[in-house]
């Protein structure tokens, strides 16, 4: 039996070999099948499953309800094998020592939205690494997703497998202005659009100005839709706030910034701040003013979490802020912006 079968994959290998450096379609016997005149049997082809992962790969989000729809296509096998799975089967079956297999994501919807590979900005290889950008099409702000190829099919094919995309979320908030009142007195600001992490801005206050002349700043984030759980799990949405991380930078960019530089900015930051749970996250009604359906305010004045700009940054030579959320590899951002605070009658 050993002597048959190494002969049989040592044909196999000539035939690859003979066909100009292009791999030929490998063919399977889908039933055991026996040689009357040799006596001797070839062995039915095995099939493995490779489980298909659709994540944005942090502990603090749950997708398993809000991925609620994928469609993953098989296709390039040597094998000609192809196939199709959806949420309702998240997995493949493979042929074991199949190659060039490729696991192609071509929609998801999450919260609600359709995402569609956005053209110009597709997969190259399908390989670990690869990244592409998929889009709600038509959606006005743009609403898009960086996804990545975390693992994919193993060539030739072999069994325990994983088929695994990642994704991360960058959204703008609207911009808004703070003015020479508001800096004197705080405001109350509205922030319009969808975030990820899914807060809106209910008010931003200067409660100090530091020794090196920065603003120090509250800012009170309510959550868009109604937050749930109590104590260490409230959420909003499927993001826990005590996964959140938050900082002030400089907005020094030339258009959006990217999610390289939004990540940079967490780097300068040391990893950023996290939302004191015990004292600054509030269920729905909670917080002055109050949040009607729950968010988080950020530390007050002096205290080590404030949010403040590093380093040296005078408020009135650096006007122009950005403030950003982050949870796992998800961003919010919203510019904050403070009119020049000027002196009049002497005083």
């Amino acid at each position: 039996m050993l002597k048959f079968k190494t002969i049989v994959q040592g044909l196999l290998a000539i035939g690859l070999l003979s066909s100009c450096g292009e791999e030929q379609p490998v063919q399977y016997t889908d039933e055991d099948t026996e040689s009357e005149t040799s006596g001797t049997t070839q062995q039915k082809r095995r099939t493995f499953a490779y489980e298909v992962e659709l994540t944005n790969g942090d502990t603090g989000l749950t997708l398993a309800a809000d991925a609620t729809a994928f469609s993953i296509s098989l296709t390039d096998c040597v094998s000609t094998h192809t196939a199709t799975v959806t949420e309702t089967k998240a997995y493949l079956e493979l042929y074991e020592f199949d190659r060039n297999c490729l696991a192609k994501l071509t929609t998801f919807t999450l919260n609600g939205s359709i995402y569609t590979p956005k053209a110009g900005a597709l997969f190259d290889t399908w390989q670990g690494g690869d990244i592409a950008t998929f889009e709600v099409v038509s959606a006005n702000p743009v609403n898009e997703l960086t996804v990545t190829v975390v693992n994919t099919i193993a060539s030739p094919v072999v069994a325990a497998g994983t088929i695994r995309y990642q994704f991360s979320e960058i959204t703008k908030g609207a911009t808004e202005t703070l003015g020479e009142a508001v800096v004197r007195e705080s405001a109350s600001l509205s922030v319009n659009g969808q975030a990820s992490p899914n807060f809106s801005i209910k008010q931003v206050q200067l409660v100090n100005i530091s020794a090196t002349g920065n603003g120090e700043f509250r800012i009170q984030l309510e959550c868009n839709n109604t937050i749930t759980g109590t104590g260490a799990n409230i959420k909003c949405d499927d993001v826990l706030l005590s996964s959140i991380y938050m900082t002030l930078a400089v907005d020094t960019y030339v258009g959006e910034p990217t999610e390289a530089e939004l990540q940079g900015i967490f780097t300068t930051a040391l990893g950023g701040k996290q939302i004191d749970m015990a004292t600054e996250a509030f269920v729905a009604g909670g917080g002055t003013p109050a949040l009607a359906k729950g968010g988080f305010i950020t530390a007050n004045k002096d205290d080590a979490d404030v949010m403040v700009l590093p380093n040296t940054k005078p408020i009135v030579s650096y006007p122009n802020m950005i403030f950003v959320l982050k949870a796992g590899p998800s961003y919010t951002y919203f510019y904050i912006d403070v009119t020049l605070i000027t002196q009049s009658n002497g005083t």
